[in-house]
């Protein structure tokens, strides 16, 4: 498929202490939002921990917020930080860590769960951002205008367990100063574990564990190290850039539920200006 058509779908279609931070009701309202597919994607970056009381409703304000504008939202699960470390017995001896989802809540100070980061921008002084802020700060975000489109092609063959194999193609829409680089991760949903909760809401789930809580959009792996590889430090509205990769997923891994997700942020604010999701398929 051409960037050209992969353009036109894009087109077309504050804690500084180890702590659990609680959100109270309401969550996010559901209401009508009309999507300018003109206007960039926001990544939604949800620093989560299965022993984190508070995390599975936060999880359930940020998947709100995915629905309510339609795709234009990106929602990525990151375990990491202290509600993420394993026990050495069940039920919470499963590591759901990813060494560059840990290098990121470290690097970025996120400091305790559930803590946010949304297009990575600076939030009053901090990347971290609590997620009862999440809304209106997505809200701000998705009215600024798309600077750049990234297409996603790939091709896997769940069945004999290959290699993923995946371009990503980008392109800048207006000319930006600096050096651009590119991150590829692979997300996996309906992961089947426990998690703690402290919401007796019957739309989060029992307290204080949920036995069969399913964790979405969970980050899986950095196809192209941490914060990814240079894409272009010297911008061109005329050039289309490409990279190829190829990642072996590992057994463990269900194939229809793996997506891949690719954005294209700057080196030196790391700030993310775009960011697109594709869903693998046999």
């Amino acid at each position: 498929m051409s960037f050209r058509v992969l353009s036109l779908i894009i087109v077309l279609a504050g804690v500084l202490a180890v702590s659990c931070d609680k959100l109270d009701q309401p969550y996010a309202t559901e209401k009508e939002i009309t999507v300018d597919t003109t206007k960039r994607k926001v990544l939604l970056e949800d620093y989560t921990g299965m022993k984190c009381v508070n995390c599975p409703t936060a999880t359930y304000e940020a998947e709100g917020l995915v629905r309510l504008y339609k795709g234009q939202v990106i929602l990525m699960a990151v375990h990491a930080g202290f509600f993420s470390q394993p026990d050495a017995d069940p039920p919470y001896n499963v590591d759901y860590r990813v060494t560059e989802g840990v290098a990121w809540f470290n690097d970025f100070a996120l400091v305790s769960n559930p803590m946010g980061m949304i297009n990575r921008i600076t939030y009053n002084g901090f990347k971290r951002i609590l997620s009862t802020a999440w809304p209106g700060v997505v809200a701000t975000l998705a009215k600024e205008k798309r600077v750049a489109a990234i297409g996603i092609e790939a091709q896997y063959t769940a069945a004999a367990r290959s290699q993923i194999n995946t371009t990503i193609s980008a392109k800048f829409l207006d000319q930006l100063d600096g050096t651009y680089n590119l991150t590829v991760c692979i997300l996996e949903d309906s992961i089947i574990g426990w998690q703690k909760n402290n919401n007796p809401d019957t739309l989060i789930g029992p307290v204080p564990d949920i036995e069969n809580y399913v964790f979405n959009d969970m980050l899986r792996a950095v196809v192209n190290g941490t914060y990814g590889e240079t894409l272009t430090n010297d911008v061109d509205t005329g050039v289309v850039y490409t990279k190829s990769y190829q990642y072996t997923p590992k057994p463990e891994w269900v194939s229809k539920h793996l997506s891949l997700v690719a954005f294209v942020a700057n080196k030196e604010t790391n700030e993310i200006i775009q960011v697109e999701k594709k869903h693998l398929t046999d």
